[in-house]
């Protein structure tokens, strides 16, 4: 596979398995899968991967049944949903669902909760949504926390150093949130500039989040 296809995203027992699924979408069953987790999990960044490697086309959820069955054509049946769990068109998924389970699509619908949690007017649909197997992302181990914090800093040109990068993977909640809190926090942190985060900078910014967090503002 190339270099951004899902096997090279697994990086720990948070998205391994979600990763291994990914990686064997041939065999997803009436050719459809869900992928969920909580915000900042990396869902729209795992399922773009996997649309790069397997050349699946982004489909909007509120495309009509006409568009999304125009699109599995020209698609020959590799499609991305993201954000599948809010506003929808649900007579589109559901000829779309029937399109993979008859030709042996594949399917790939995003959101945070499984879709057997979305809600749904459709009762057919509600019930073939509810059979999907899902990919799960869980909230990170200490690798992930690692990564994801490198990857947030990376996105803002700054480099964090390993000490600090140490110092908070022992230190902040094994969530995402807390990631994208921290970061909130470090960027009233930063003098612009300087590099790398020094766990100075680290433990001032953690510091503010806290407090932040225990006054109820995060």
């Amino acid at each position: 596979m190339g270099d951004r296809s899902p096997d090279k995203l697994v990086v720990a027992e948070a998205n391994r398995d979600a990763v291994q699924l990914l990686t064997d979408w041939r065999a997803w069953p009436h050719g459809a899968l869900a992928l969920s987790g909580p915000s900042g999990s990396g869902k729209s960044h795992l399922a773009l991967a996997w649309a790069f490697e397997v050349g699946a086309q982004a489909l909007s959820p509120l495309a009509s049944p006409e568009d999304g069955a125009s699109a599995y054509r020209e698609a020959k049946g590799r499609l991305l949903i993201d954000d599948a769990d809010g506003r929808r068109d649900e007579a589109m998924l559901w000829r779309l669902l029937d399109l993979a389970r008859s030709e042996r699509g594949a399917v790939l619908l995003v959101g945070v909760a499984p879709p057997s949690g979305w809600v749904v007017q459709t009762p057919d649909l509600s019930s073939r949504l509810a059979s999907l197997p899902v990919a799960k992302l869980g909230e990170p181990d200490e690798a992930l926390m690692d990564v994801v914090l490198r990857r947030i800093c990376r996105e803002k040109f700054i480099q964090l150093s390993d000490d600090a990068a140490k110092y908070l993977v022992r230190r902040l909640p094994r969530t995402f949130a807390a990631a994208q809190a921290w970061a909130a926090a470090l960027d009233e942190e930063l003098v612009r500039g300087a590099k790398p985060v020094t766990t100075v900078i680290a433990k001032r910014a953690l510091e503010k989040m806290q407090a932040r967090w225990v006054g109820g503002d995060g």
